[in-house]
């Protein structure tokens, strides 16, 4: 996510809880925040404020975008992960959690 659209997105959500704003808040959040995309943050932040009366932090969007891709995952996909994808041969995973040489996936940790 882009400074622009994460200063975006800081000013949605202060619309919605009244936080305070400022340049140390973005440069907190842009670290947490630079590998999520924009849209999915939107996404998680709507459903947060839906769902929920806690304090929305980086973690829980990231929580939120994690938990949507997980949904997105073809029903095929296996709900857990056995050790390899045939006998000796480790798993290549992707940072959705899923194995980019078999069906199987993997939860995410939450951040």
């Amino acid at each position: 996510m882009s400074i622009d659209e994460l200063t975006t997105l800081l000013a949605r959500i202060q619309v919605l809880d009244n936080r305070q704003v400022d340049q140390l808040t973005i440069e907190a959040w842009s670290p947490l925040m630079a590998d999520v995309p924009y849209a999915a943050a939107v996404d998680a932040v709507n459903a947060h404020f839906r769902s929920s009366t806690a304090y929305l932090q980086p973690a829980h969007i990231v929580q939120g975008v994690h938990a949507a891709r997980r949904l997105e995952l073809p029903e095929t996909m296996s709900p857990t992960a056995p050790d390899s994808c045939e006998p000796k041969r480790p798993h290549r995973w992707l940072a959705d959690g899923t194995c980019m040489l078999c069906t199987t996936r993997r939860e995410v940790p939450d951040a």
